[in-house]
């Protein structure tokens, strides 16, 4: 599996995902790379260890991966660590709901402090209080409705948090 550059059509996928969270500044400092098995993963690492690499004809598995491509890019939760800069797709938590979020478990209309830019059944990226991003979900709600919820109901689906590196269960998948 090693690594290469992106094909045309893969490097516009993500330039587009980038463009769309207001991110493209993350092609000026990082190196984006695509190591191809059963999914094209891709990878980000900086210019200087890609320049490194190639110089010195290095074969090795490094980077971090961001996510997958194919139809769209799909982050996983480090590409949305790093990536997401704009308030698209994001519901905030407060200290009780990211605790239970970071745990495993789904985010409850009381939880919610506030929701920008999604719609019903959308993937959503889950927030700090500090607007950190600690996970990807799947809202059941668009974020208008969101309000209007019962307090007791689920409003957005846990599909990967940062407490998985602690349960090691799901670390890369890319939604």
């Amino acid at each position: 599996m090693a690594l290469r550059t992106p094909r045309e059509k893969e490097l516009k996928r993500i330039k587009n995902a980038l463009r769309f969270f207001n991110s493209l500044s993350f092609l000026d400092e990082f190196e984006i790379l695509i190591r191809e098995g059963e999914r094209k993963e891709v990878i980000a690492l900086t210019k200087e260890l890609w320049e490194f690499i190639n110089q010195n004809k290095i074969e090795c598995i490094v980077g971090i991966k961001i996510g997958e491509v194919g139809k769209r890019l799909r982050l996983t939760i480090e590409g949305a660590y790093w990536i997401v800069k704009t308030d698209r797709r994001k519901v905030w938590v407060n200290e009780r709901g990211e605790m239970l979020f970071l745990y495993g478990r789904d985010i409850f209309a009381s939880s919610v402090i506030k929701a920008k830019g999604f719609g019903e059944n959308e993937i959503v990226f889950v927030c700090n209080s500090d607007g950190d991003v600690i996970g990807i979900g799947k809202s059941r709600f668009d974020c208008e409705r969101i309000k209007d919820v019962e307090s007791d109901r689920v409003v957005v689906e846990n599909l990967v948090d940062r407490g998985e590196y602690i349960r090691k269960e799901r670390l890369y998948d890319a939604y």
